[in-house]
């Protein structure tokens, strides 16, 4: 399955931690690689860089954040294995204007790892 910015899934399907929308943040690399982030509930002291309402995307009910600090970098390679043996799902798309705010979202919150925020600026 091709895979690109804007595709969400949900992971993970299986074990003991709760399941979260996570989002493809860039175009997969030469090398298959792409920068995902999730989405969380905005309860406690999370980041709050880029909030997210109820009805932004199917998934979310209340008011929920982009978890930056989670972010990391994966492959097409994980995510399709990741599908195939049922720890993840694909969920409905977010449109470009979400995209774009969550991608600027990297280099504005105080909590992206450098190295994720250096390869979203080269990636996306």
């Amino acid at each position: 399955m091709p895979f690109k910015a804007g595709h969400c899934f949900l992971y993970p399907l299986t074990g003991f931690e709760t399941a979260h929308i996570w989002v493809i943040a860039t175009e997969p690399n030469a090398d298959g690689q792409f920068a995902i982030v999730n989405f969380t509930s905005l309860k406690g002291n999370k980041d709050q860089t880029v909030i997210l309402r109820k009805g932004e995307h199917e998934f979310i009910t209340h008011d929920t954040c982009v978890n930056y600090w989670a972010a990391d970098i994966s492959s097409i390679d994980v995510l399709q294995a990741m599908l195939e043996c049922g720890q993840a799902r694909m969920e409905r798309d977010l449109d470009e204007t979400l995209l774009k705010l969550i991608q600027q979202g990297f280099t504005a919150s105080d909590l992206t790892k450098n190295r994720i925020a250096d390869f979203v600026r080269k990636h996306k």
